[in-house]
């Protein structure tokens, strides 16, 4: 535990003692980033000082020429195309990237850190859907479910979805499970058992009975149609499990993942070391090309939890292969390490940003003034073009993709459906007088894991100190990992008024969004939020098979969970990486970021073009 008072900064924190103009923050970014722009790779490597707008990458009004070309330059449309595809894919070699301390260690996908787990578990289960994952895949916009464990389905109406298994599917070849065939009553099994869990539940919640007709057939009906189904399938830790293996709980199932999957753990042992080895008898093929999978031998992932000067040194040196760097900066000093490195930068995730969270039951937060001033308090553009660089568009923890956008909400358009975003002290000033709300202290809790995401938060309490407000923070390192789950999950607040977080999903379907965490009955519902209206609009959306009317109901709710800052939006980070040129299929997407995020499914896909 950490605690940060008012004499202890760090040098953004010094920065922003005095305020911080939005011409300051321009000018600091401009002398930041001033050979940001140099002509130096080509295609994902940059090269070039213009570069052809890729499709569908027309800039949304008001985003800065630096955010436009970079987005254009490091576009997921040019991996495709990258030297050495045509030649591809290989097999052979070891796979290796930094990982972090993501869990407590128990392997339990049917317990309260299944989310955490979204980072880990898809290397070792399948689920019966899935998401494209490779360089040729649309990265940037809703997925297209395609099979997994599940060869095809059928809808055959709106109560009704049938999945036909293959023959021949096995789990690792680990005791109690012992390579068993996978059949159609794990696939039962693993339902119910996910029925009765928090971060599953809700997408159960429609369920009327699950069947089995023979050992390769499932089929789930429904007490009431349930458009969100078949694309939430897709979340990362909806996996399929053997039940000798969930019997033996506390013996075997936390403690060794034996699914059906690519990859069969070898060592969990932070904070040094998470690897596997290649499952021998996996039973899936690249659908672009027929091949087996998966095409590495291993994976190697020392454990450096987002150490920035560990990792940039061990992709320096060759140690690790692709590397999530933090800041544009560090993004082009990274793509100059090698000649043949490549760079990919990701529309913004509406599940992973830093973002407010606030105890809603609790004098005075409970009045919609007060958190509305704890808002206004605070300049998003600032902090976009101060602290990242430009690389970054205001938070929102919906899906824009939904609505068939490739570019963030912009600031204008969040406040147009009633954000009160817009960087205002003397309104917020006004908000609290009418709270009848005088000297206002607030303890702040948040994780310093992510180094960019904690000096966002440390931002955030400077500014609400000019606003006059007592803040006191509580830093929680990657270490205490477990003190902070429990606190978020398990609603374990104590005396913490506002806590920083920066997961808000991982959600492959809006009602992710929608009904997980704003409706009162949602077990995914940590946020406090008991709000009728919400209750009513995020049920709806479930039942609405018309993408227009679903559409149209989404924003319904989204301007009422926005009017009513239930929640405080910050920022929305572009994801930047860079691999190695002889690494393929190394590919972030908008819902999940390849092999450290909720797309470490991708490492399945992974190839080498030569030796490393």
């Amino acid at each position: 535990m950490r605690y940060v008072n008012d004499d202890e900064e760090s040098y953004w924190s010094r920065m922003f003692r005095k305020r911080l103009t939005r011409r300051q923050a321009l000018r600091m970014a401009a002398l930041g980033g001033a050979g940001a722009l140099s002509a130096a790779y080509l295609a994902c490597r940059g090269e070039g000082p213009t570069a052809t707008v890729a499709p569908g990458e027309s800039p949304a009004a008001g985003v800065s020429s630096v955010l436009a070309d970079y987005r254009s330059r490091f576009h997921y449309s040019k991996l495709k195309d990258l030297p050495g595809q045509k030649e591809g894919p290989k097999y052979g070699g070891t796979f290796r990237f930094s990982h972090y301390q993501g869990f407590t260690g128990a392997w339990d996908i049917t317990g309260p850190e299944a989310d955490a787990l979204a980072s880990f578990a898809p290397n070792h289960f399948n689920g019966l859907v899935t998401f494209r994952q490779d360089d040729f895949s649309n990265v940037h916009n809703l997925y297209e479910v395609v099979s997994d464990l599940a060869q095809r389905w059928e809808t055959p109406d709106q109560l009704t979805v049938t999945f036909r298994l293959p023959q021949g599917a096995r789990f690792h070849n680990v005791p109690p499970v012992s390579g068993r065939e996978v059949t159609s009553e794990d696939v039962k099994f693993s339902l119910e058992v996910y029925k009765q869990s928090v971060a599953q539940g809700p997408i159960l919640a429609d369920v009327d009975r699950i069947e089995t007709p023979d050992r390769y057939t499932v089929t789930v009906r429904f007490a009431r149609p349930a458009a969100y189904f078949l694309q939430s399938l897709t979340y990362p830790v909806f996996l399929v499990f053997a039940r000798e293996a969930y019997e033996r709980k506390e013996e075997v199932f936390v403690r060794q993942p034996i699914g059906t999957g690519p990859f069969v753990l070898e060592r969990w042992d932070p904070p040094n070391i998470y690897s596997m080895r290649k499952n021998p008898q996996y039973f899936r093929k690249d659908p672009r090309t027929g091949m087996q999978l998966p095409y590495v031998d291993a994976i190697e992932a020392p454990i450096l939890n987002l150490n920035v000067t560990l990792e940039e040194a061990a992709f320096r040196d060759g140690r690790i292969h692709t590397i999530w760097t933090h800041t544009r900066r560090a993004f082009d000093q990274m793509l100059a390490t090698f000649p043949d490195n490549v760079g990919q930068l990701t529309t913004p995730p509406p599940g992973f940003q830093p973002y407010i969270t606030v105890k809603l039951d609790k004098p005075p937060l409970n009045d919609q003034r007060v958190r509305a001033a704890l808002q206004h308090l605070i300049d998003i553009d600032a902090i976009v073009e101060g602290i990242l660089e430009g690389m970054a568009g205001p938070g929102l923890a919906h899906d824009f993709s939904f609505f068939g956008k490739e570019w963030p909400w912009t600031l204008e358009e969040l406040q147009a459906m009633g954000a009160n975003m817009g960087y205002d002290p003397q309104k917020a000033r006004q908000l609290l007088s009418a709270a009848g709300v005088g000297r206002l202290r607030i303890k702040f809790m948040y994780g310093i894991g992510e180094p960019i995401h904690a000096e966002v938060y440390r931002t955030v309490a400077n500014f609400w100190r000019q606003g006059g407000i007592e803040v006191v923070q509580d830093e929680v390192p990657i270490t205490e990992i477990a003190r902070f789950n429990a606190a978020f999950f398990g609603k374990q607040w104590g005396d913490v008024d506002v806590m920083g977080f920066s997961f808000a999903g991982p959600g492959m379907d809006e009602d992710q969004y929608c009904y997980g965490p704003l409706n009162s009955r949602s077990p995914r519902n940590f946020y406090w939020v008991n709000d009728p209206t919400l209750d009513e609009l995020t049920e709806r959306q479930r039942r609405q098979f018309d993408i227009n009317e679903r559409r149209r109901t989404v924003e319904e709710i989204i301007k009422r969970e926005l009017s009513q800052s239930y929640r405080i939006w910050l920022v929305n980070i572009y994801k930047m990486a860079v691999r190695r040129g002889f690494v393929f299929n190394v590919v972030d997407t908008i819902h999940a970021w390849h092999n450290i995020g909720w797309g470490s499914k991708g490492n399945e896909m992974v190839w080498f073009s030569r030796a490393p």
